[in-house]
This record gives structure tokens, C-alpha cells and sequence, in this order.
């Protein structure tokens, strides 16, 4: 039993030793980012009104953490992130047995870079990706409708993504 206790406690210490933290409290932004102004996302892509989305949702995670303040003015800013929807794909995954598509797969890329203003040095640059799948409908209406809840589930998750990595530096 002593062993086991023994054991126990060196395998908590070493967790405890790792650095382990949750996603997106890990708050490794400089001490001198205080504030921070997120451009409009590009869209590289012909989908259109997903760079919209995604900035609001973008947005939305740096202000509800409030790790930093978010500001409209960029010579008010510490630092600023830009982002670029570079990939949207909808294909076909799955098929009935009269080979007809009866499920989508959405996949959005996004390659997204925090400066800091003063002296232009890349605090953080990288892509993040996800996908979302949605179901097939013979109604055209229930089918953009479908792709539309998808695409709202996928810029939440990319917006949760790019802040993670910001904050994790992962």
C-alpha cells in the first residue's frame, strides 16, 4: 500500500511539474500586449460572408477571456492579429445505396499572425484548420441552410483554435 501511495504522489508531482494547463488559459502573450486590434479576416476563397463570421467569432473569444482589451484604432494597439481564410471545401463523404450524397464534409483553413505594433515582430503566426459535417437534403433551401449551421460551427471552432494557439503558443 505504502508503494502504491508512494507512487501515486510521484506521478502527481510530476504532472504537476509538466506545465500541463488547459486549452486557452495558458497566457503566454508578452506582459507589454495589453491591447489588441483584430482585423476584418480576409476571404481567400469564393465562399462568400465566412470572413465575417469568423471575425466576429475571432473577436468574440479575446472578449469574453478578457485577456486583452480589444480596440477599434490600430495606433491604440499593442499588437494586431490578421487572418486569412485560405481553403473552404464541401465535399461529398457518404452515400445512400442509390448512390446518392446523403453527407458533407466542410473544411476551412485559416493561416492567421499577431505583430506587435511598435517593432513589427511576429509574436505568433500559423494555420489552423477544421472540419464539420453536415447532412444532405433534397430541399435545396434545407441543404444551404444545413452548410450554413456548419459553417458557423466550423468559425467558432477555428476562432477558438487561433486563440488557443496565441495564448498557448502551441
Amino acid at each position: 500500500m505504502k508503494n502504491v501511495i508512494t507512487v501515486f504522489a510521484l506521478m502527481m508531482l510530476t504532472i504537476a511539474g509538466c506545465g500541463y494547463h488547459l486549452p486557452g488559459r495558458g497566457g503566454t502573450l508578452p506582459e507589454d500586449i495589453a491591447t489588441l486590434m483584430i482585423e476584418a479576416v480576409e476571404n481567400k476563397t469564393a465562399e462568400p460572408f465566412i470572413e465575417t463570421q469568423l471575425t466576429n467569432e475571432v473577436r468574440d473569444q479575446f472578449a469574453r477571456r478578457q485577456t486583452v482589451t480589444i480596440v477599434a484604432d490600430a495606433e491604440q494597439a499593442d499588437a494586431i492579429l490578421t487572418a486569412s481564410i485560405i481553403s473552404y471545401r464541401s465535399n461529398a463523404i457518404t452515400y445512400n445505396q442509390d448512390d446518392d450524397i446523403s453527407e458533407y464534409r466542410l473544411t476551412m483553413q485559416v493561416d492567421g499572425k499577431l505583430v506587435r505594433r511598435l517593432d513589427d515582430e511576429v509574436i505568433w503566426q500559423g494555420t489552423v484548420q477544421w472540419q464539420e459535417e453536415f447532412f444532405a437534403s433534397d430541399d435545396r433551401a434545407e441543404q444551404d441552410q444545413r452548410e450554413s449551421d456548419a459553417q458557423l460551427k466550423a468559425t467558432k471552432r477555428l476562432a477558438q483554435e487561433v486563440y488557443n494557439r496565441i495564448t498557448d503558443n502551441f
